[in-house]
Order: structure tokens, then sequence, then C-alpha cells
């Protein structure tokens, strides 16, 4: 295997930095290529569809190197977005500057589509780690796959839901003084731990983490509904078990398993004959 690995995370991504240490470490790969959403921002691009749909793509990068299709063996998709830029949101110019942002976030997307069964992370029109869903979407194909899932809900104002349940917490919409019984809508959220200990991530078709055994199969299901095999699933205790509180379609890779798990995936899916014929 010859293609390069290329991990899309913004700057400071500790958890993409990690992966990367243990790809380098792993060796017997075109090499690990970290690109953050300024590097593709300044890079020249080709990208091209053809009659059938099918795009072929381009990149010099700031550094001079170039990346095509045949060039890439893997990729791990944990961009939040390209940046505007400095200028974008004011001036006389900042409709133009816009209109150009908006243009370079479709053409990362359409790139990541075009390499979607080399792409680790969510592939959508977006081009982001999160797509389109948001995370109460995402909980609700959780409960749907059988997973305990944190009670969430709301109301148009605050004592129409009666005292938080233990483990719940209120978040008025608005700061009002009168109190959990004002006239101002309401969120019903979980009570997050301090420190979360009790995860499980998915990782292709493993299951990592100490609760795999009670909900592997769950997890996988929802990895089919989500239309991605790397998530993170967090719990929170309750009295009755603990229940899922967030479900991270960018895991934050902070548990040294996770990393492996990851750095594995990657290597697994740049081994795969899925380049399209020449």
């Amino acid at each position: 295997m010859s293609g390069a690995l290329l991990l899309l995370a913004p700057s400071g991504d500790g958890g993409a930095a990690a992966v990367a240490r243990a790809l380098s470490a792993r060796g017997g790969h075109g090499g690990v290529l970290t690109l953050t959403p300024a590097d593709l921002a300044r890079a020249r691009w080709s990208h091209r569809v053809d009659g059938r749909g099918e795009a072929s793509t381009r990149i010099t990068l700031p550094t001079g190197r170039v990346l095509d299709d045949g060039t890439v063996g893997a990729v791990l998709n944990r961009l939040p977005g390209l940046s505007p830029g400095a200028g974008a949101a004011n001036g006389p110019r900042a409709k133009d500057a816009l209109y150009a942002h908006s243009e370079r976030q479709a053409l990362v997307a359409s790139w990541l589509l075009s390499l979607a069964p080399r792409v680790i992370g969510m592939v959508s029109g977006y081009g982001t780690a999160h797509g389109t869903l948001s995370p109460t979407t995402a909980l609700v194909h959780a409960e749907r796959c059988g997973l305990p899932v944190a009670r969430r809900g709301g109301a148009t104002r605050g004592g129409l839901v009666g005292p938080p349940a233990p483990g719940e917490r209120h978040v008025p919409r608005l700061a009002w003084p009168g109190g959990p019984g004002s006239p101002v809508p309401v969120d019903v959220l979980p009570t997050a731990p301090a420190a979360y200990r009790d995860t499980l991530l998915v990782a292709g078709d493993r299951v990592i983490g100490p609760r795999a055994g009670d909900h592997g199969e769950r997890c996988l299901r929802l990895a089919d509904a989500l239309g991605t095999r790397h998530f993170e699933l967090r719990f929170a205790p309750r009295a009755t078990g603990a229940v899922v509180s967030d479900v991270l379609l960018c895991p934050r890779l902070d548990d040294p398993q996770h990393v492996e798990a990851t750095a594995a995936f990657l290597l697994a899916v740049a081994e795969q004959p899925t380049r399209r014929p020449g």
C-alpha cells in the first residue's frame, strides 16, 4: 500500500495528532499528512467531473506536494469547515468573499464524496465531520437502534416541565429574572458528568469500550443509520443504568485504545482495492 494517509483536521486537534503519531510508528505506508482547513483553502485545485458523474482531483498544496486520486490511500475527515478568511464578513467585497468561501466548501465536499470508499468519518455535501446531522437527530437514531438514551425535550415556558428529574438540567433559552416558572422557552438536557470515563468507539466493524458486549450490535446498527463507521458514544450514569448522553460524529480520540483502533481502521481502508480503474 503506497497511498498517503490524510488527516483532515483543524489546528490544535489533539486526536488527529495522536493518530498521526500512531500511524508514523506503524510505518509501511505512503506517508502521513495532516491538512488543516487553511492548508486546503490555500492549495491549488483542479477538480473535474466527467459525463458519467465521476470526479477527478489534483491538489497542489502550499508546500508544493501534489495529491491526486491515485496517491490517496485513506482519509480521516475531522473538518469543522473551511474558514471564510479575513474580510469575508464586511467590506465592499464581502459578498464576493462569502461566495468564494461557499465554492471552496463545495469543492472540498465534492472531493471527499469522490473518495467516499476511502474516507473515514461523515461524507456529505457539506464536507464537514458532522455532515447534516444535528446532535439531537443522532440521539434519535441511537434510540431507534435500541440504545438507552438520556431524555431530552423542551417546553414553550419553564413552568410546564416541572422540576428537573435526576440527571437532568433545564436550560432557559433567554436570560430572564422570573425564575424556573417564567414564560421563557426551556430545553430539557441531560446533566453531563464532570469527566467522561464511560465511552464506546465504533471504528469499522469494531466496538471498543467496556459496554461493547452489551451494545455492540446496536452500535453497528447505529453506524448504518448514521452513514459512518467512526463515531463515539458517551454514557452518563442514571439510577436505572447508564444512558447515552452524546453521539460524537467527530470522536475526541483522547483514549489510547481509541487512537490505536482509528489508526488500524485507516490502514485497513487504505489496503482495500477501492480505487476506480484507470
